[in-house]
């Protein structure tokens, strides 16, 4: 008769582990304290965060950008609300039409928003990165009135554009050549601070500024080349990594969500935060099913951005799969999110290689053209002559045709189609 109380009793302690176990599973998906205090420290971080970064050309300027940038941000924007053509000539600016055949409408727009645009571009020589007020992935819209928005990065770039093909008309290389480098400065600081959106709004700024710079580059003197080479490699440096840019990003979506979760820290965190705690459709657990319900959604996301941050430390061609993968996630099950999800990372991830791409072959341009200037013969991609972070690799390639006095310059690598930059030989150095 023993046995089978011994039975019953090992079967009652097994059934009282997994209850054990499963209610302890339970508590711990109802606690967020370790998630609410990590959230708070990364905010907190976040909202003194300082943007150092090498400037592009002389000369550097006290201040941080946004600062600077914001009088001629908002100019820029009013200009925009009156624009009669916002794609400021295209066929001009992206050098398929000749620039006499620019409409008189278009440069008196350009004409008039000159001295808010070089305001602008100078800006981008300031000390340190940080978007105009507002346009902080943290920030309230500013100002109340007339909100700044990223849009306004677009516009400037194409009137940046239409300048530099000014510039050229008019005999002066090496000053198109600086509203090249200013123009990919404000791309530059756009990513700073300001998660995707600017991240997003400083592709759009480096591929209106992609043609226009390899025009301006290939007509530049030898000597503007050597310095140009130097001032897209600084470019390059003082760009944020595609990581920090999707970590800013992660803790944005976070407080958005759980901002509500944050009552005891919310008087020390970011305007922006305390909004989203305040919104009318934010929502708090009433009892313990809804604080497992929340815990577990937290939970997950957590898990699922965390990934992504290190995903996005990968090379790009195996980063964007995996992004594509972990942006495709199940509703958090949240009240007031069964519509939320992420964008697809992925697609992200290719955009910002490419630009990335296109820099890299700018400043490999004007290598090849330089050594091209100097010894009358066009390099080899591999030639040690160039500089070993613009050699071609198996990693990073690139190739050369040499056409006698033309060379092009292509990186077929690059996603979403290849680039090319085409150059014109200068005359050797006396």
């Amino acid at each position: 008769m023993a046995r089978p109380t011994h039975r019953l009793r090992l079967v009652f302690i097994a059934a009282l582990s997994l209850l054990l176990g499963a209610g302890a599973a339970f508590v711990w998906q109802a606690d967020t304290r370790g998630l609410r205090r990590q959230l708070v420290a990364q905010l907190s971080e976040c909202a003194t965060e300082k943007y150092p970064r090498p400037v592009q050309s002389a000369p550097t300027v006290p201040g941080r950008f946004g600062r600077l940038a914001a009088p001629a941000w908002d100019a820029l924007a009013a200009q925009e609300g009156r624009s009669t053509d916002v794609e400021f000539c295209q066929g001009v600016r992206e050098g398929e039409a000749p620039f006499e055949g620019a409409p008189a409408s278009c440069l008196r727009e350009l004409y008039a928003g000159a001295p808010a645009l070089q305001a602008l571009l100078s800006a981008t020589h300031a000390e340190e990165a940080g978007p105009p007020a507002g346009l902080g992935f943290l920030d309230v819209p500013q100002p109340e009135e007339v909100p700044r928005t990223w849009v306004t990065a677009a516009y400037a770039a194409k009137m940046a554009a239409l300048r530099l093909r000014t510039e050229l008309a008019a005999g002066q290389p090496e000053v198109a050549l600086s509203t090249c480098l200013d123009t990919l400065g404000l791309a530059r600081d756009s990513s700073w601070g300001t998660a995707l959106e600017g991240r997003a709004a400083a592709l759009t700024v480096s591929e209106v500024a992609f043609g226009p710079c390899a025009a301006a580059l290939d007509a530049a003197p030898l000597a503007t080349k050597r310095q140009a080479a130097l001032a897209f490699g600084r470019l390059a440096e003082g760009t944020p990594p595609l990581a920090e840019t999707l970590s800013d990003w992660s803790v944005g979506v976070r407080a958005q969500l759980f901002a509500p979760l944050l009552t005891e820290s919310l008087p020390t965190l970011p305007p922006g935060v305390q909004a989203w705690a305040q919104a009318p459709d934010g929502w708090r657990p009433q009892d313990f099913t809804e604080a497992v319900v929340c815990g577990r959604a937290w939970h997950r996301l957590q898990a699922r951005l965390d990934a992504v941050v290190a995903v996005a430390r990968l090379p790009p061609d195996k980063a964007a799969p995996r992004l594509t993968a972990l942006s495709a996630m199940e509703p958090l099950g949240l009240p007031g999110t069964q519509r939320r999800a992420l964008p697809d990372l992925g697609a992200f991830s290719q955009s910002d290689a490419r630009v990335r791409a296109q820099l890299l072959l700018l400043r490999r341009a004007a290598e090849v053209d330089a050594l091209r200037a100097e010894t009358g013969l066009w390099p080899r991609p591999d030639a040690d002559a160039l500089s070993p972070s613009v050699r071609s690799t198996a990693e990073q390639p690139f190739q050369l045709e040499d056409k006698g006095s033309d060379a092009l310059l292509t990186d077929a690598s690059a996603p979403r189609g290849a680039l090319e930059v085409h150059l014109h030989a200068d005359r050797p150095p006396r």
